[in-house]
């Protein structure tokens, strides 16, 4: 497909001229650069799982975590759908969450305002920019909250969720997870942390061998709620 551009500038000699070629140089170069700003679609990349270099899916020991997010101000040990998870939490309202069985990072939440994330996105981001950096998607409901939730593209069971204000849907905070996200979700084996499939087999195993059961009796039974641990 052609395109011819032509101008009438009023006649100024050599000066004239100049001028003409002039804007048909720039209208040119503006019609290419159209496609490049108006279809350009932000898309979810493997960077958007590393927190100040700790890395979802990944192991990390005390010293690691400490290393990025300074002393946690306490510690503590929670059945997450039958998950046992170690959560740190630490100043400016950062926590990390550490699978106890693997000693892998499968939890890291953000509501510290200061925070930049990709391309300086941080709180009070508008949806405008969400879908600009992230992509667009739909708004799921989860645990009683608003979130824009995308999947790692190298890793599906990793999501990246942005918790969202109803109404406004600006950026509030952010949740990085390869647990499930729903009972639902656990029954079927979702997520990318999968011990909770292996917990009742390994039991009725021990069972079968006359072994004492007596001091898993006692053991907390997996939360089945659909809030999560570290939310307020």
């Amino acid at each position: 497909m052609g395109i011819s551009l032509s101008f009438d500038v009023p006649d100024a000699g050599a000066g004239g001229e100049s001028v003409r070629r002039f804007l048909e140089v720039l209208v040119f170069v503006l019609f290419l650069g159209l496609p490049l700003t108006a279809g350009a679609e932000g898309r979810v990349l493997p960077e958007d799982f590393v927190v100040r270099g700790v890395t979802l899916g990944e192991a990390a020991d005390d010293t690691a975590i400490e290393k990025a997010f300074g002393a946690p101000l306490f510690d503590t040990e929670k059945s997450v759908f039958g998950i046992r998870v170690k959560y740190y939490t630490f100043k400016k309202k950062f926590s990390v969450g550490v699978s106890v069985s693997t000693g892998k990072v499968v939890d890291i939440v953000i509501e510290d305002h200061d925070y930049a994330a990709r391309e300086g996105v941080r709180y009070g981001a508008t949806p405008h920019r969400i879908a600009a950096v992230y992509g667009q998607n739909e708004r799921e409901q989860i645990g009683g909250l608003t979130w824009n939730v995308y999947s790692n593209p190298e890793k599906p069971g990793q999501k990246l969720m942005l918790e969202v204000e109803p109404g406004t849907w600006i950026l509030v905070s952010w949740r990085l997870t390869s647990l499930p996200l729903t009972e639902e979700e656990a029954d079927l084996g979702g997520g990318e942390e999968e011990d909770w499939q292996n917990a009742d087999f390994n039991a009725q195993i021990l069972e079968g061998k006359d072994i004492d059961m007596s001091a898993l009796e006692g053991r907390d039974e997996p939360e089945k709620g659909t809030t999560p641990p570290w939310k307020r």
